[in-house]
């Protein structure tokens, strides 16, 4: 009669090993679509703030850019990348040319909330995911009483040549990148020069395989 024997404690451990391999291999597989769908509501609230800002920028006559912030405290502790509109203050309520006020050229509303007309005059934080870059979008600005858009980088919004078609022209901002670290294909908010009205580009998407973008393969 054979006798029967209790498993050992290598292969306790061997089993135990294999069944954390397996678990994490699940959870990486579950982690890739809720990854993908941040990505994808964060570009698209982000497509949505910049038509915001047109408007804003028209039914105000005040100019409203989007600024992206790093390290922004979270009510979870946490610390985030996160971007909204600003709707910024001007020295004067008669002349858009005084816009933005003296000292809000370089700086944002939430490090000097008194460059923007109180709390309504800045939008819901938009939290950027770890694996999204989107600080080309940074200074996106739409001048004042036109909407026009003018390139990022620059918070002061072109305050001294809001009457200069010429330089506003030159300033147009084009299509502006969104980069992943996930491996999914690059996005583009592609800003019409003059109206300032904004689209949505995936770059693998047909659309973009039809109708070839150069910011989509530089």
């Amino acid at each position: 009669m054979k006798s029967s024997r209790g498993i050992t404690l290598l292969e306790m451990m061997v089993t135990l090993a294999i069944a954390a391999v397996l678990l994490a291999a699940a959870l990486v597989g579950m982690q890739s679509p809720i990854n993908r769908q941040r990505e994808n509501e964060a570009t698209r609230e982000l497509w949505a703030s910049t038509l915001r800002a047109r408007q804003l920028s028209i039914s105000t006559n005040q100019p409203v850019r989007i600024v992206v912030e790093e390290n922004v405290p979270r009510g979870d502790g946490t610390t985030r990348t996160v971007a909204r509109w600003e709707q910024l203050r001007c020295d004067n309520d008669w002349d858009n040319a005084s816009c933005p006020a003296v000292g809000c050229e370089n700086t944002t509303c939430r490090a000097n909330p008194e460059c923007c007309a109180g709390e309504q005059a800045m939008g819901q934080d938009i939290v950027i995911p770890t694996t999204m870059n989107a600080a080309a979008l940074h200074g996106l600005c739409y001048m004042p009483g036109s909407g026009r858009p003018v390139r990022p980088g620059d918070l002061g919004c072109m305050r001294d040549s809001i009457d200069d078609p010429v330089a506003l022209d030159a300033a147009a901002p084009g299509n502006l990148r969104i980069d992943f670290t996930s491996g999914r294909a690059r996005s583009l908010i592609m800003v019409e020069p003059r109206t300032g009205l904004a689209s949505i580009l995936d770059c693998s998407s047909q659309a973009a395989i039809d109708h070839p973008v150069a910011e989509c393969t530089q």
